[in-house]
């Protein structure tokens, strides 16, 4: 099962279709068994054989999935877990049913995943020989066959785009239209407004019961899925929080915390008075991260190359200022061959990121005024970034009311994005203010990170704080007789 269809399967109410389809194909098996006893033994243990996997399936879905999904991130085990057995009146049982952790995926990391598990189960039937001439004519066989299924806790990661509301404050609806091009997973717990013809080459789901359109004719490479259960959005980004190393305080807000990375000499941290010139007061400077985070209480600014493994969160806004780019990806693309590269990054704020407007970012029309500069305009950002508290967007927007305006038109580049992007309210990223302010999108999901997320990163759970889960594979081991 290849990662589109297991996430297509996965959407709404799969665990009720599983058990109503489970139960119509040990119907079908039984039925099948009991017409073919008459005719061949062999044909009997074949099915025999199907009946009894799909008995072991009905034990992973009746108690393997159900014991998953009813359980917290936090509180998910760290080892096996045995199940209870039930027996299938007319049919068999299923017994030696359990949930055991992955220890390690085998990709030579030493930072093994605790939310990937294997569920088993084993499910046994029995059948009465009639095969003329055998010794044992007359006698009850028994066959036994175990399924296997491997399940992973959703993380924000695994979203491309995953929104909580699709609309601004002022209630204005942000299309997704012609120019817009996804891969990866596309969710929202709101409306979708499609205008024109976007398209979509990854899973699209809603939680609601139809899109907005306007002028509509979208491409989607996967059907998508509606009325699936709402993804739930915390206010603070508790994982991060409790991991940091170091966690950098702000004296209330009153210090600006700016973190440059700096390739292979690791990450300086720098802080100075929010409100003055930037400046380079040194608070803190660590090695090339490996699996660690780091969280400000407070506003934070960000930029520079990134060497290592690291996620960095802030209780505040958190700034772009320049482009955040892993060392090997191209400096003028910002993409990288993803089985090569071994950085990775998340940024997480529990306000806002906002594309600072400055020269390096495209400033006063900086795309018109210098295309050929890639310094002069656009950003490029390799990250999985999540804003919980508002929007990814972008800073002076040409609203008639700002304090300061920019230049007409103001078309600053390509936000040029290699990784995932999560936000409680979908923000802009271009405005039609002055006949075109801000940027184009070239969104492009990372997907090593449907594999493994950045370090610390926030579960994807219902609103009762349930995990969700996506299933990877699903399987038969043990032939037995």
């Amino acid at each position: 099962m290849n990662w589109k269809s297991a996430i297509h399967r996965e959407e709404g109410n799969i665990l009720i279709m599983s058990v109503v389809i489970t139960a119509l194909l040990v119907a079908t098996g039984l039925g099948y068994m009991r017409w073919a006893a008459d005719e061949r033994w062999d044909s009997a243990y074949e099915a025999a054989t199907v009946q009894a996997y799909f008995l072991a399936q009905r034990g992973i879905i009746e108690q393997g999935l159900q014991f998953l999904r009813t359980r917290e991130p936090g509180d998910l085990p760290q080892g096996t877990v045995i199940l209870p057995s039930a027996v299938v009146p007319d049919v068999g049982m299923y017994y030696d049913t359990k949930v055991v952790r992955v220890v390690s995926l085998g990709d030579g990391s030493v930072f093994q995943r605790s939310d990937t598990y294997d569920l088993y189960s084993t499910g046994r039937t029995t059948f009465q020989n009639h095969k003329l001439g055998n010794a044992n004519y007359g006698d009850w066989v028994r066959v036994e066959r175990t399924a296997t299924l491997r399940a992973r806790l959703r993380s924000f990661a695994n979203y491309m785009y995953l929104t909580n509301l699709e609309k601004t404050r002022f209630n204005e609806v942000i299309w997704f239209w012609t120019p817009d091009t996804l891969y990866g997973r596309t969710h929202s717990n709101d409306f979708i407004g499609l205008k024109y013809s976007p398209h979509f080459y990854g899973p699209v789901s809603s939680s609601q019961d139809r899109f907005l359109e306007y002028s509509a004719s979208p491409y989607f490479e996967i059907e998508p899925q509606m009325s699936v259960p709402p993804v739930y959005f915390p206010t603070q980004a508790n994982s991060i929080r409790n991991n940091a190393t170091p966690w950098v305080p702000s004296r209330n807000g009153a210090m600006m915390t700016w973190i440059k990375f700096r390739g292979a000499a690791g990450v300086d941290i720098y802080q100075y008075p929010k409100g003055t010139p930037r400046d380079d007061s040194l608070y803190d400077h660590i090695n090339p991260p490996n699996w660690q985070a780091i969280f400000v209480d407070g506003d934070c600014e960000v930029e520079g190359v990134v060497v290592g493994t690291v996620t960095i969160g802030c209780s505040g806004d958190m700034w772009l200022i320049d482009n955040i780019r892993f060392d090997g990806a191209n400096e003028r693309t910002g993409m990288f061959v993803e089985d090569a590269m071994q950085h990775m990054l998340g940024l997480v704020s529990e306000k806002n990121i906002i594309i600072k407007d400055n020269t390096v970012n495209g400033k006063e029309d900086g795309w018109n005024a210098a295309r050929g500069d890639i310094n002069r305009h656009s950003i490029i950002i390799n990250a999985g970034m999540v804003a919980l508290g508002e929007s990814f967007t972008f800073e002076h927007q040409n609203d008639e009311w700002e304090l300061y305006l920019g230049p007409t038109p103001d078309e600053r580049g390509y936000i040029l994005l290699k990784g995932a992007v999560t936000q409680w309210r979908r923000g802009y990223v271009h405005r039609s203010n002055h006949i075109g302010t801000g940027y184009g999108k070239s969104y492009n999901y990372d997907f090593r990170f449907d594999r493994r997320p950045p370090p610390y990163y926030l579960e994807a759970t219902d609103e009762n704080g349930k995990g969700l889960f996506d299933i990877i594979s699903w399987g038969q081991q043990r032939p037995q007789k």
